[in-house]
């Protein structure tokens, strides 16, 4: 998975476990591959870039 900074955007990309992200402004992070996906900063300022190239907002809803 990957997601796009909306403040600088910036692409970035977690590939394996531990491997930590930061956008270029620092303005959010990925981090765990597909081991454990942590994603973080504000939810306005990311998109998440699904395998198949689509975009969708960071769904943010607690259930």
């Amino acid at each position: 998975m990957k997601i796009k900074c909306l403040k600088c955007n910036d692409i970035i990309e977690s590939l394996s476990e531990h491997d930590f992200k930061k956008c270029k402004c620092g303005a959010c992070f990925i981090d765990g591959g597909n081991q454990y996906t942590r994603i973080g900063g504000n939810p306005n300022d990311i998109v998440i870039i699904k395998d198949d190239g689509t975009e969708e907002k960071l769904n943010t809803n607690k259930k």
